[in-house]
């Protein structure tokens, strides 16, 4: 089956804006996360969310085994904790958590204070298609901030404005 040239796919898809977060494990198989731009709600009943990682990434063999994550969905003034989580400073991986506010809420997976929303999860399934594993997960507590949405488009960091109709 015939399919587009991988670059032109993700030059085409570097132009939608997507809200930015920290998606986060931790359990008796370890502690880990990153920073990821692809997730989605899936339903509302039961609450289910949606996060796409890099099937490479220790994340993986950690949420995988641990059966639980947290969604930590940024707000505008957390591009530096993206930047962390994100592997783009010269933070190692191991000291990542160092940078932030962390709390747990009902599974014990870091919740980042002050984040735009974050959900955390326990793993209700995992697949991996192509170089990605699809993480589904069963929302069983949930905090939000009345804080602006940090959004990823065009390869860099935006803002929002919202516009009423």
């Amino acid at each position: 089956m015939k399919t587009i040239d991988p670059k032109a796919f993700t030059d085409a898809l570097s132009q939608a804006a997507n809200g930015v977060a920290i998606v986060t494990t931790d359990g008796e198989h370890g502690k880990a996360g990153l920073t990821v731009s692809s997730l989605c709600s899936v339903c509302a009943d039961p609450a289910l969310v949606l996060a796409c990682v890099n099937a490479d990434n220790l994340f993986c063999v950690a949420a995988d085994a641990n059966k639980r994550f947290a969604i930590n969905l940024l707000s505008v003034s957390q591009t530096t904790v993206s930047t962390v989580f994100a592997g783009m400073s010269n933070t190692p991986d191991t000291d990542r958590f160092q940078t932030g506010t962390w709390t747990t809420l009902a599974t014990g997976s870091p919740i980042l204070l002050d984040s735009l929303v974050s959900m955390d999860c326990e793993l209700e399934s995992a697949n991996t298609h192509g170089t990605h594993r699809i993480y589904i997960g069963r929302v069983v507590a949930v905090t939000s901030t009345a804080n602006d949405p940090l959004v990823y488009t065009k390869r860099a960091y935006a803002s929002t404005q919202i516009i009423k109709s």
